[in-house]
């Protein structure tokens, strides 16, 4: 089984305003599923380097859920 990536990240909203962006989002590389979050909310000018971080710690709890060897699959019954 190959190793789950993060892939196709982009953000919601105008490429020339980021400010205006409102979520974070990106694809994983072994079932397609899209994993978005919304924009952290700081006090720093940036918001990026924390909104990165929440999204990556979201695809990480995706591939302990979905894609590590503990994982039932959920579409077969017992």
């Amino acid at each position: 089984m190959k190793k789950p990536e993060l892939t196709d990240v982009g953000w919601l909203g105008p490429s020339h305003e980021m400010d205006r962006a409102s979520h974070h989002f990106g694809k994983c590389s072994v079932c397609e599923e899209i994993i978005c979050v919304e924009k952290t909310v700081t006090d720093t000018p940036s918001t990026q380097p924390e909104t990165d971080e929440r999204l990556y710690e979201t695809f990480r709890a995706h591939v302990k859920l979905k894609h590590s060897e503990d994982a039932r699959p959920t579409d077969i019954i017992p």
